[in-house]
């Protein structure tokens, strides 16, 4: 039987934007380094290309992340990556970000 980790729900901004996510103790030590480096992400590529909206930008964000992760993992976990990466796209295509 697998032991139940305890969660605790906190909320992080991502590109102004608010979101419930529940953790475990070894998560919450470095869910806001994450968050943190997602929104600084998003924000050199506002600087960088101006002339695109805000959801452009965590979209180039999250493909420059899924690419860098698709480097590191083994070709097994490929279609996983596929399957949750085109989840997160069509979740971010249907939100309407300022």
């Amino acid at each position: 039987m697998t032991e139940e980790k305890e969660l605790e729900s906190i909320v992080i901004t991502i590109a102004g934007r608010t979101f419930p996510v529940k953790l475990d103790n070894d998560e919450k030590d470095f869910v806001h380094d994450i968050e943190q480096d997602i929104n600084a992400k998003i924000m050199d590529f506002q600087k960088t290309y101006p002339n695109r909206d805000k959801l452009d930008c965590v979209i180039m964000t999250l493909l420059t992340y899924t690419f860098d992760l698709k480097k590191q993992l083994p070709v097994n976990s490929q279609e996983e990556i596929d399957l949750k990466t085109e989840k997160i796209i069509q979740t971010l295509s249907e939100l309407e970000i300022d």
